[in-house]
């Protein structure tokens, strides 16, 4: 009896084992596809981590769809150490739909993959630095040859899309073994990583890698950066602390944080910040608009250096653009800052100095003064008759000091 008992456990434990080995494998039965299109940015690298993150956890494979015409070198350096990282086969890069292309920044994601496709009349290549640079050139030609020979792709015509800025269609790159094959539907991918009728689940991006998506562009970082000055400068000028002060820092740490994803030119900076001050020296100091001159080349040059990308470059309209209005307005600071400095202050002890009111009773020495419609305790040395005019001398308390307004 107990041997029998002993047996029956032994083939329910086999059988429950057998069931959830089954149950296991049903339910890894699927896949997770994301689409990456446009600039690779921050926002995309740390789309593409947190899926591949996902599918890591999951284990399953990941494919990623991309359209790109290039990024940054630091998102771009993210994504590939993520994906070097990931030793099993679990990452499909596929170029598609027909047509697109994933050039520079793209090409290095796509060498770095388990699984490289390409659809048909996609395009890949054209990986070399801007401006050229032969040292910068060598290194990333080197860092391209190391991924794709890691992948167990040839290094050499790997090297040849920064070198010689190649570009290569799907049937040559599948000739030259860049890619594993060409694809036209999720069926043929499924397929060839042997996971034929899986379902595909897409991974959404995210709020959060939208912002950040706007925030690493070079063309937003640089406006945020401007404006933040300028929002700043706004808040020295004028008394208190008010919404151009409180949005302007706003501005400058969102900046800040795009300048850290970018890789910049440090004198450019300077530079911006060197044209600030003298511009905001131009509003205090009176003079023939040195210091604003100044300031505005100096802005100028550092707009113009403050992008130092590889694959990526500020538009020069819109570099332009904003140096021209950021001058607009700061020559309008600077001409209603002169106006409000000429003018006579408007509140306070100061105010009430030279005003003229009229006496509502004697004074002799204390009486009632009406000044700008309102009664006011006031003496004088020596005596007012009620109805003349007297002109306010100095003010002690709520005490107007006056004396007799003397005849024009």
């Amino acid at each position: 009896m107990n041997k029998r008992i002993f047996v029956l456990a032994i083939f329910l434990i086999i059988l429950g084992c057998l069931a959830t080995t089954h149950t296991g494998e049903a339910q890894q039965d699927f896949v997770y596809s994301i689409k990456v299109k446009g600039t690779i940015d921050a926002g995309i690298s740390n789309f593409i981590q947190k899926s591949i993150d996902r599918a890591e956890r999951d284990n399953v494979w990941l494919i990623i769809k991309i359209d790109t015409p290039g990024g940054l070198l630091s998102a771009t350096k993210e994504i590939v150490d993520k994906m070097m990282d990931v030793e099993e086969n679990r990452i499909v890069v596929w170029v598609t739909p027909q047509g697109r292309w994933a050039y520079s920044a793209g090409t290095y994601i796509l060498l770095a993959s388990h699984v490289a496709a390409m659809d048909s009349a996609t395009t890949i290549g054209v990986a070399q630095p801007r401006p050229e640079d032969p040292k910068f050139t060598a290194a990333m030609a080197k860092w391209i040859g190391e991924v794709a020979e890691n992948r167990g792709r040839p290094k050499e015509i790997a090297e040849l899309f920064v070198t010689q800025n190649l570009a290569m269609g799907s049937e040559e790159a599948l000739d030259n073994k860049i890619i594993e094959l060409r694809a036209h539907s999720d069926a043929e991918i499924l397929s060839y990583i042997g996971r034929p009728g899986a379902e595909i689940r897409e991974i959404e991006m995210g709020v959060f890698e939208k912002v950040l998506r706007v925030l690493s562009d070079p063309n937003i970082v640089a406006i945020l950066f401007i404006a933040g000055l300028l929002g700043i400068l706004a808040e020295i000028t004028t008394p208190g602390i008010g919404v151009p002060g409180i949005a302007g820092v706003i501005c400058l740490l969102l900046a800040f944080w795009g300048l850290g994803v970018l890789k910049i030119d440090y004198v450019g900076v300077a530079l911006i910040l060197l044209g600030v001050v003298l511009i905001a020296a131009e509003i205090f100091t009176p003079g023939f608009g040195v210091f604003g001159i100044g300031g505005g080349v100096a802005l100028i040059l550092g707009l113009m250096m403050i992008n130092k990308e590889p694959w990526v470059e500020v538009a020069g309209d819109v570099a332009k653009g904003v140096a021209i209005g950021l001058l607009a307005v700061f020559a309008v600071f600077i001409v209603l800052a002169r106006r409000a400095m000429k003018r006579p202050i408007a509140v306070g002890r100061e105010a009430m100095i030279g005003q003229v009111g009229v006496a509502t009773t004697d004074l002799a020495p204390d009486g009632m003064v009406r000044l700008k419609g309102e009664l006011w305790r006031a003496t004088s040395e020596k005596r007012i008759r009620e109805g003349e005019e007297v002109v306010v001398k100095d003010v002690k308390g709520l005490v107007l000091i006056v004396e007799k307004r003397g005849k024009k």
